[in-house]
């Protein structure tokens, strides 16, 4: 596999297309017989959004190759055409094939060579142009096709392919050959392990299964939605006793953060009320400024889709980080009208009280105008962030620097706008002993570090430098861990190690794995697939192990905890090296570092 990388910004249908070009040119140079080059599906690394499998309880009915038929000719071109799909890549199971297996001997006897009879089925099979036909007032157009039929009419059409025509006795492919089913030379397999009704394991042996691959810009979460719409159409195309059942897909991880950041966003408004109306002690105050928050919110979110930029996990989180500073143009303007009002004669006619709230708007209008402005300025240096850093800080910075103009413009228009609507006459300022307290103790700290500002000074010095002090103890790393509800084992066997071999190894570390109540399945993929996917040896087995919430967990406290549990009952099978990391996780750090591991040691040398 052979991996181009263009210069970030770059479109991916022009970097297709030109990709597409060179390839054209470089198959005139391969060889015959080498094979041909081709692209893979316009995806990303972190494109594998889905995973179903196929399954049946009737195996002397439905084998793994007709499961695999059903998967290829059924359920993919049924969810082919779903918007936001690219590919879908069969895994596992047995790829059926008409195969013609010659007889030595008889090809001696009739002089023939491999090359006649593969020459003479390819010839069988052709399609051939007639030109037109006219009639009446249409124009037909005339073409023989050389179709061999399916099924075991196919088996005897090939078995009648005329090969030479030898004193009058036509030798056909059946006086040389045998013609019967057979599978595609594999590389690889899937097996799987659930849980029944009882929460007993239940090892469900070689499956079929399909990885979904989402399109390049496409919306993850719109394009899952859709495809589980799709299942059920797709079960009742699928003959009786075969069941198609999705065991991985990411947008449980993706409403999982949403609702994280949601919910931080809730508890963020809800300080933002208690905190507002305690301070400034007046309901209708509070109020305008709380408004201040949704209309900000859904201007940032109106500019959002416009510019498409989804809601996603950094562009919320974006939001959750501006909702405290959101208030703060609103705060300083309300309070400043509240302190004229709170000064003017309550009988005084509504226009004068519409003079107190533009002149006070006027006052803190520039400062609350270049305070925000700063506030903007500070998060423009992610906008220069290129690479992978600028895919993730990027759409964060542009939530927060929409949602700050956005509340720039509230506090200087809508807030005093609304002021005359709710302040048709003076307000009275009122206090409170918890008020009083705060205000009287600032005053004495206030005084205590005028008068004594050599040591505030050097008290602030001595903080930084202790803060500086702290760094080399804080550890590193690109992005915090995200806990995916899914773990991925990497198991490295000898790389002389069979297919066979391998997929026994990986059904007895399902069952260990399953001996933990946290796992509700573990599904083992070996070697990689036949076409597309990740170009893994047969020696190399992946095992996803899904998890039940953690507030259901028993065996450990954390995932770090289970992982070193499940590494020592593994480690009884000698000879097995063990990586634990999660789905994303690992795509991310493939993309990074083109090594499917946080640590990768590469080798140089003159030779």
């Amino acid at each position: 596999m052979v991996t181009v990388v263009f210069k970030e910004g770059v479109d991916i249908y022009l970097a297709r297309q030109l990709v597409f070009e060179r390839l054209q040119a470089a198959r005139e140079e391969i060889p015959n017989g080498i094979g041909a080059p081709a692209m893979g599906p316009n995806t990303s690394g972190l494109g594998q959004i889905f995973q179903y499998m196929l399954r049946t309880d009737d195996k002397q009915k439905f084998n793994t190759m007709e499961l695999r038929s059903l998967n290829d000719w059924v359920v993919k071109l049924l969810l082919m055409p779903i918007d936001g799909v690219t590919e879908v890549l069969a895994f596992g199971g047995n790829v059926k094939q008409y195969q013609v297996q010659l007889d030595p001997d008889k090809l001696l006897s009739y002089q023939l060579h491999t090359q006649d009879v593969v020459q003479a089925i390819e010839d069988s099979n052709h399609n051939a142009g007639g030109w037109y036909l006219n009639r009446g007032a249409e124009q037909l157009v005339i073409r023989g096709v050389g179709w061999v039929r399916g099924g075991e009419n196919g088996l005897r059409d090939i078995a009648n392919v005329a090969i030479k025509d030898e004193d009058g006795v036509v030798v056909r492919v059946s006086d040389v050959a045998s013609v019967k089913y057979g599978s595609e030379i594999r590389q690889g397999a899937v097996s799987i392990t659930l849980r029944d009704e009882a929460g007993k394991p239940k090892q469900m042996g070689e499956v079929v299964t399909g990885i979904i691959m989402k399109r390049m810009g496409a919306n993850t979460k719109s394009t899952i939605d859709a495809i589980n719409k799709r299942l059920p159409i797709i079960q009742n195309a699928l003959p009786e006793g075969v069941v198609i059942e999705a065991f991985y897909d990411q947008a449980s991880l993706v409403d999982k953060a949403v609702s994280t950041v949601t919910k931080a966003l809730v508890e963020a408004f809800v300080l933002i009320v208690v905190v507002l109306i305690f301070f400034l002690m007046n309901l209708r105050a509070a109020t305008l400024v709380l408004l201040s928050v949704p209309i900000s919110i859904v201007l940032a979110l109106m500019a959002m889709s416009y510019w498409k930029i989804s809601a996603n996990l950094m562009s919320l989180g974006g939001l959750a980080i501006a909702i405290g500073m959101m208030v703060d143009g609103s705060v300083v303007m309300m309070e400043n009208i509240f302190k004229h009002l709170s000064n003017h004669d309550e009988k005084s006619n509504p226009g004068g009280v519409r003079l107190r709230i533009l002149e006070a708007s006027r006052e803190v209008g520039r400062p609350v105008f270049f305070a925000v402005l700063i506030i903007i300025v500070v998060f423009a240096p992610l906008f220069t962030l290129e690479g992978v850093e600028g895919k993730l800080f990027q759409p964060m910075a542009i939530s927060i620097v929409l949602a700050m103009m956005a509340s720039l413009m509230v506090a200087l228009m809508v807030v005093p706008a609304l002021s005359t609507y709710l302040f048709t006459k003076g307000v009275e300022h009122k206090s409170t002993r918890a008020l009083d307290f705060i205000d009287n103790s600032y005053k004495k700290i206030l005084n205590i570090a005028l008068n004594t500002r050599k040591n505030v000074v050097l008290i602030a010095v001595i903080l930084f430098i202790g803060s500086l002090s702290l760094l080399p103890f804080l550890g590193t790393e690109f992005v915090p861990e995200l806990e995916e509800g899914t773990i991925n084992v990497r198991v490295t066997l000898a790389p002389s190690s069979s297919l066979e071999t391998s997929f026994e190894v990986a059904q007895k570390l399902e069952r260990i794995l399953m001996e933990f109540p946290e796992v509700m399945y573990a599904s083992s993929r070996i070697g990689r697939a036949e076409i597309g996917g990740d170009p893994e040896p047969v020696s190399n087995v992946e095992i996803y192990l899904g998890l039940k919430p953690l507030d259901e967990w028993t065996s450990a406290n954390n995932r770090f905890e289970l992982q070193k549990l499940m590494q020592e009952k593994m480690s009884l099978h000698p000879g097995l090296l063990f990586t634990f990391s999660q789905p994303i996780a690992t795509r991310v750090d493939e993309l990074l570092s083109g090594v499917k591991a946080q640590l990768a040691i590469k080798l140089f040398g003159p030779d």
